[in-house]
């Protein structure tokens, strides 16, 4: 593993989800109305879901566009849902892909929710034993990053019961659902902007693309774009500057999952390589984000030691990658490369 700074040009058994609690990490709390994310968002452990559909038509067809209906149950309630596939590599490469979920806005509301209809769900991928280890360390990746920034996705661990509608032939897994973009956006006190294709580093409101490059880089993840908008949302503040957003964190070397690859339009040799792909130069800014990041060094570690449900293992090796990562940034691997 090293790290190289690159300025860029453009369980098979069923594990025991019972006590498998969710991180101790930040959590988020606004005064309003309750959302169906608010509904199901168990910060203490996991929420047992139900969805019931046509689980095999589902997976038969998971190269189409195509809406399933089902149903979510959750805590004795029942809500229709339409079910489809997204993530263009995972479809490609898991048994069972990550899905959207997308609620009927009106059958929100009358359920007394807020319309924060649409969310994404964080599948098992496949059977094998490192599918849950993959899964918890990439909702680390969301818990760090809220306890690094205070903001970001909200994000729940769920225990999943799938159920076909046909044979009612049912399995149980780990997944993650993540919130609504507009929730985000809105308790950010902003809204999503869809067609913020090319911003400029001024343009982002001071310490936000720093600390949004500096974490991607700590947790070693390439696969993301600003100028693109590729596995993050921009978010458009009051005054006019932005935010950016991520997610979608499994090609991260913290989260090593089984099927990443390598990014080659940046020339990374090993997943867990670490490339600087920061579009902007030395500055006060820069420097003053960086301290923040490096001062919670200590306080990142004991998050990972308590991190709940996670192997010792997997705890160790992600301690030993995070502390390759603050050293780094501790050096002025960074600056060398701006």
């Amino acid at each position: 593993m090293k790290s190289r700074l690159l300025y860029p040009t453009a369980l098979a058994a069923l594990l025991s989800l019972v006590l498998i609690a969710a991180a101790p990490g930040p959590q988020y709390h606004y005064e309003g109305a309750q959302s169906f994310f608010d509904r199901i968002a168990r910060p203490a452990t996991t929420t047992d879901i139900t969805l019931m559909m046509d689980v095999d038509g589902l997976l038969a067809n998971k190269y189409s566009a195509e809406d399933f209906p089902a149903t979510i149950r959750s805590g004795g309630e029942n809500f229709p849902v339409e079910v489809s596939v997204r993530g263009r590599y995972r479809r490609r490469v898991c048994d069972f892909p990550p899905l959207k979920l997308k609620f009927n806005k009106d059958m929100l509301e009358a359920a007394g929710l807020e319309r924060h209809s649409k969310f994404k769900l964080v599948t098992h991928c496949s059977d094998s034993f490192d599918s849950d280890d993959n899964l918890l360390r990439e909702k680390m990746a969301y818990d760090l990053y809220a306890l690094l920034t205070g903001e970001g996705y909200r994000t729940q661990l769920v225990n999943i019961t799938y159920i076909d509608d046909d044979s009612d032939y049912q399995i149980q897994r780990l997944g993650i659902i993540i919130e609504d973009t507009d929730e985000m956006a809105e308790h950010l006190g902003g809204e999503e902007c869809d067609e913020c294709f090319g911003l400029q580093p001024e343009q982002f409101i001071p310490g936000n693309l720093e600390a949004f490059t500096l974490f991607q880089y700590l947790i070693g993840n390439t696969d993301w774009s600003v100028n693109l908008q590729r596995n993050l949302k921009i978010v458009t503040m009051p005054n006019g500057a932005y935010k950016a957003v991520p997610y979608d964190f499994d090609f991260a070397g913290l989260v090593n999952a089984e099927y990443a690859v390598p990014n080659p339009d940046l020339d990374q040799q090993e997943v867990k390589d670490r490339v600087w792909q920061g579009q902007f130069g030395a500055s006060e800014q820069l420097d003053a984000t960086a301290s923040q990041i490096l001062a919670q060094q200590e306080t990142v570690m004991a998050f990972v030691d308590q991190y709940p449900g996670m192997s010792n293992r997997s705890k160790r090796q992600i301690k030993q990658y995070l502390a390759s990562g603050f050293e780094a940034i501790a050096t002025g691997e960074v600056a060398s490369a701006l």
